[in-house]
This record gives C-alpha cells, structure tokens and sequence, in this order.
C-alpha cells in the first residue's frame, strides 16, 4: 500500500487514480511537495519524496514513481519540461465518438505521460441549442457532457480545450436543409452572409459554454472551395486569401465578446499565398505588414509527414512571420488504415519535436485523427501518445527511452503496440508512404481484385503468419484485452482473405476437373467464418470505446464482405454447373493506378470496395 502525504482530498484521488494500474502490494510513504516545474523523485527504501510543479507534473511523477517503485528500492530523478504545453487532440469527429467514460480513461493516461491539455476536435459533435440539426443522429455530446468532462480534466491537471470548424469541414452540417443559408460548397461557410454571423454566434457560445478555459481552436483549415460555390454565385470572384482574412476577423471578433482565446490552423495562409496553390510551400513568406493585418490568434503548423529535422525548422521560421505564437502539431498516424502506422509516427514526430525544441516552440499537439471511418480503436493510440510524451523530458529519445517510460507509466510492456505496425509495414524500415495493407486486402473484392499486381511482391502470408504468432504471446493491462483480441482476429482474417484472393484469382485458369474451384470455396467459406467473428469482436470493442453511432457504418463494410462472399459461392457453384463464365477474372491485370507511391498503395474504403467508388 502506498500512503500519500501532503495532498488534498481531490489530489489524493487523482492520484490514486492514475496509479491504480500500477499500485502493488509495496509499502511505500510518499511526501509530495510543490516546487518548481517539472518532477523530482527520490526514493529510500519504504520513504519518498515527490516535488511537483503543476498539477499535471503531479500526476506524471507519481505514474513514474510508482513504475520506477516496482523494481527500484533506491533512486533519485529529476525531469524539467521542455515545452510549456503538452496536448493531445482527439479526434471525435470522424464516425467514432468516443464515450464520455473512455473521454476520463484517456484524460487519466493522459495525466500520467505528463500531457497537461486535450483537444476535443468536435466538428458538429456537440450540442448548439439553437441548432437542433447540427450534429444531428451523430452520437453529439450534451452540454452537460462537455462540462463533465472538462471538470474530470481539471482534476488531473489536464485542460480539456474545443477545437471546433468555423469555416470549412463542416459537410456534416450543411448537408442538412436547415443550414443552407450559411452554404457555400458542401463542405464551407458562406462568407459574409448575415445568417453565417448568426450561425457562428451560436457555434462559438456553445462550443465554449462547457468548458473551464478560455482557449479555443477555431479550425479553419483546407478550406480549398472557399468563394468557389454560392458564394460566387451571389458576389462574383473574390481572391481567398481576402475571403479567409474576412472570416478570421468576424470569428476573432466573436471569441473576443465571449473572452476567448483562439488558434486556428496556418495552412491556408500559405496555400493561398502559393503561386503552386502548395500546402506550406517554402518559397512563400509573409511580410510586417500582412502580419500587422491578422487578428489575434495563435497559428498551429500541422505536419505529420516529413522525417528530416530541417523541413520542419524551415516551416517554423515561415511561421514566425505570421505570429509570434506559434504552436506545432504532429499526428501518431491513427487514420485510415485498421492500425496505426507506428514506425512513421516515431520518425515523423522525432523530427518535428526536435525541431520545435531548436525553435522555441512552446507548445506542442499529439493529433489522433481518425479519418475514413474510425476503424483504429482509440485504444491503439496509447503507444504513439507515450512516444510523443517522451520528448517532454528527455532530450536523447530513442526507442528505447519510450518503451521503459511506456513500461513505467503505463504498467505494460509495449510489444503489442509496436507489434500493430506490421500490419501494414512491409518495407522493413519506415512506411513512409502510409501503405495499408491490411485494409486492402480485407475490402479488396473477391471477383475484381483491383489490387492484385500492386500486392503480387509483398508476402503477406508470411508476415502475417509470424504477426499471429508473436500477438498470441503477448500481455496488456486488463482494460486492453478486447484490443488484442480484436486484432488477433483482424491478422486471421486478413490472411484467410490474401489466401481466398489467390484461391479466387485463380479460376481465371483452366480448371479441368474442378479442384481449384473446390479449393476457392473452400477458402471463400473459410473467410466469411474469419469476418464473422471479426464482426463480432470489432462491435465489442467498439462498444467498449465508443457510442452506437457509427458503428452502423463497421456493420455496412464488414457486412457487406460476409454477403459479398456467399454472393462469390454461389457463383463458383453456377461456373461449376456451366451457368456462369466468372468474367471478372478475365480482365487485364492492371496495378491500381491511384494512391501508389508506396510499395503496395494507399486506399480509402470506397477507393478499395469498389470500381465504383461507393461512399458511405
């Protein structure tokens, strides 16, 4: 048992909290004092010591105490903070919301890697009384909810800060009639127009109303058909750089009523500022004038793509003729595969925080984006957050560095998560180019195989057969079971498909008596049995994680392979009886021409499912 001392009654839980996964039966007295920033932890037997800045360097040094007190009767350690704020972004937005519990799961990990902010990267997924439609049927979160959640954070040293859209991403609130009066494009604000003030005053009350800070993020990003829908119907063409500075100054006016605080993203300025209409092209800059123009807001430089140090340390200096706060956000590569690219997360943001430290850069963002469907469990996220946290207080990172402070931290040894990369890894270095393999072969269709030549030199089978093999020895904490489980499934299930694709392109050949048709139903039906049961375990652990909505979305994707192949069966036993010529297989074998600059390629579900592209 360890005993706590000099804390009150709501640090004393929070702590407790954070340590509960890794509190043993050691006998342990622990004096915390505040000091200056940062954590300084000595340890002498059953006595130790805890001096602590910030609530938040609290709740890291006691997750570090404990982890180090397993093993470690005597040390001594000292961590300063390099960046004064440590966030992370959740991304809630993209068919996945999570619950408000697996909210306060994170905000308590969080806490203990040392992260002192979350972004709640909201979209339409909050409530606006007077906007009954948005985020309508989206698993939204309550009023109520949003202040839950920031009061839980606040708890633990963790500011819980709206990142919300006030110009473009907002599809999934214009599709709805009721906001057509604020319509530019599908996907963008009508600038200028009465009814958008009106829609933003909402927006913005609501977005902040729940929340203890005064903070916000007010988006802004790839907003490429700004002017370029109704817009220019109503007033003709306007240059965007013009249209976006209107907007920031309406939005900024907005935030200042309210007393808020606003960041936005910084791409735009350099797009449309680029004769190439580039993202952060690096011959573009900013004189005193145009910076003297801008309202008061933050500027964040999202990248999640670069692995050299340089590119990053450029972009920041172009940042800095924009603003003086400048914030930097890398990304732990969650998105639009089945499993987070690990390997480029760890190269991309080892790159861009050395950067950010050479460069002064105070604050710094873990993005978790979950694009294309929400396929990546939050859970798989907890590796790359630890990664990033790592830079926090260590100068010399190296993988090493993060796998004892995951280990320490987190009360877990981190070969799952550095497992999930080779799902997709297939290059025995980086995936640079973001291949996702496990996602094209699980919605690669059985009959059209678009993705056949580009899959043909990799081994699929060989390293899946080996990634099984080394997740049936792996250990997690109890709450993460489900995860490996999940993708347990998921590696069986994407090789008894390769195997069923290869059974299946195989009939285009001349199959005298039958056999090879016989071993294609064979692997057909061996298939719809993996997807079942990966059915199954995905809506466990979705629903561990995550609200009911979206998941309809999971039951349409793997529900419509299971159909697909009783649709490919029957139709083996009609070429069988004479009825059917499977002409499918007889068209050219062409590699897939788009998304390709990897080994294999990269695809979205309605890119992969399809020749005809069906989105849902």
């Amino acid at each position: 048992m360890i005993v706590w001392r000099g804390l009150d009654a709501s640090q004393l839980q929070a702590v407790q909290k954070v340590c509960e996964p890794l509190n043993s039966a050691m006998e342990l007295v622990v004096t915390c004092q505040q000091g200056a920033a940062g954590v300084q932890l000595q340890r002498h037997d059953g006595q130790a010591t805890l001096t602590y800045g910030s609530t938040a360097d609290l709740m890291h040094g006691a997750a570090e105490l404990c982890g180090r007190a397993q093993n470690e009767p005597q040390f001594e350690l000292q961590q300063r903070p390099r960046f004064k704020v440590l966030a992370a972004m959740l991304d809630v937005a993209r068919n996945g919301v999570p619950t408000v519990a697996m909210v306060k799961q994170m905000i308590e990990r969080l806490a203990s890697m040392g992260y002192n902010e979350l972004w709640l990267y909201l979209e339409d997924l909050f409530e606006i009384p007077e906007e009954p439609y948005f985020g309508r049927g989206r698993g939204r979160y309550r009023q109520s909810e949003l202040h839950e959640i920031a009061v839980y954070g606040d708890k633990f040293g963790v500011t819980v800060v709206p990142a919300v859209q006030t110009l473009a991403h907002l599809h999934n609130a214009l599709k709805w009639d009721a906001h057509m009066a604020v319509k530019d494009t599908d996907d963008t604000l009508l600038v200028g127009a009465p009814e958008t003030t009106q829609f933003l005053t909402h927006l913005l009350q609501a977005a902040s109303a729940p929340f203890t800070t005064n903070k916000i993020h007010i988006g802004m990003d790839e907003a490429y058909q700004l002017g370029r829908g109704r817009y220019l119907d109503q007033n003709g063409f306007t240059d965007q750089e013009t249209l976006i500075l209107q907007q920031l100054k309406l939005v900024v006016s907005l935030t200042q009523q309210l007393g808020l605080q606003a960041y936005m993203w910084s791409d735009l300025w350099f797009t449309f500022a680029s004769a190439k209409h580039e993202m952060y092209d690096p011959d573009v800059h900013f004189d005193s004038a145009f910076k003297a123009s801008l309202p008061p807001v933050g500027q964040v430089y999202w990248d999640y793509y670069h692995e050299d140090e340089q590119t990053y340390r450029d972009r920041f200096a172009q940042h800095f003729e924009l603003s003086d706060d400048v914030a930097f956000a890398g990304g732990i590569w969650t998105w639009s595969a089945l499993a987070p690219n690990q390997s480029k997360m760890l190269a991309t943001i080892d790159a861009g925080l050395k950067a950010a430290k050479a460069s002064q850069i105070e604050q710094v963002v873990a993005t978790m984006w979950f694009d294309d469907g929400a396929e990546v469990p939050v859970s798989a996220a907890w590796y790359g957050l630890q990664a990033f946290a790592t830079y926090q207080y260590h100068d010399d990172v190296t993988p090493e560095v993060i796998d004892e402070a995951y280990q320490l931290t987190q009360g877990e040894q981190p070969a799952f998560y550095r497992l999930l990369d080779q799902f997709d890894n297939f290059t025995k270095t980086v995936n640079v180019d973001a291949d996702n393999v496990s996602k094209i072969v699980l919605y690669e269709d059985l009959m059209l195989q678009r993705y056949r030549a580009n899959l043909a030199p990799i081994d699929i089978e060989g390293q899946y057969q080996q990634l099984i093999d080394a997740l049936d020895q792996v250990k997690v904490r109890a709450a993460n079971r489900l995860t490996v489980t999940f993708y347990h499934q998921l590696a069986q299930t994407v090789l008894v498909k390769q195997r069923a694709l290869k059974a299946v392109a195989a009939l285009g050949a001349a199959d005298a008596d039958g056999r090879q048709a016989h071993r294609a139903l064979a692997a057909v039906k061996a298939c719809k049995l993996a997807l079942q049961q990966l059915l199954v375990d995905f809506r466990l652990l979705w629903h561990q994680q995550r609200r009911g909505n979206g998941f309809e979305i999971i039951d349409v994707r793997l529900g419509g392979q299971i159909t697909r192949c009783e649709t490919v069966i029957w139709r083996i036993d009609e070429w069988l009886a004479g009825r059917d010529e499977l002409a499918e297989l007889h068209e050219p074998v062409l590699p897939m021409d788009k998304r390709n600059n990897g080994l294999v390629g990269h695809g979205l579900y309605k890119e992969i499912v399809s020749a005809c592209e069906l989105s849902f």
